[in-house]
């Protein structure tokens, strides 16, 4: 990366770091709803699939936002050679991170009320029948 060292670079970066921070969010989705539809349904009055379907998922998600921070944090904000400007995408860097939690939490849980009756579906708890 090139050493960023005026506003505007600096303007094109957290731009370019939200428009990441969604698409991120999208591919964690997808990723998320391919592992949980590789649990099998187990069947049965005590069956707990659809509790590991949730920790998945919420593990998929913390992950993803983790890595996300890390790696903006370490790899991106070192190529940003004024301590102000690393202090602004520093707060960029934190509303972004929370954008890929808030996308990938609402679109989830969103998708997951469409599609109740799937595996997907099962995430928020048992349906009743």
């Amino acid at each position: 990366m090139n050493k960023i060292d005026k506003l505007k670079e600096l303007e094109a970066l957290i731009s370019n770091t939200y428009m990441y921070a969604i698409i991120i969010a999208i591919v964690a989705l997808v990723i998320a709803y391919i592992a949980v539809n590789l649990i099998k349904y187990r069947g049965g009055k005590h069956s707990n699939d659809h509790i590991k379907r949730r920790v998945w998922y919420i593990i998929i998600g913390i992950f993803t936002a983790i890595s996300f921070f890390m790696y903006n944090n370490l790899i991106v904000s070192s190529s940003i050679a004024k301590a102000p400007l690393q202090a602004k995408f520093s707060t960029a860097n934190i509303l972004a991170t929370l954008s890929v939690l808030g996308i990938y939490g609402i679109v989830g849980i969103v998708t997951m009320l469409i599609m109740r009756s799937s595996k997907w579906g099962s995430i928020l708890g048992k349906t009743k029948k």
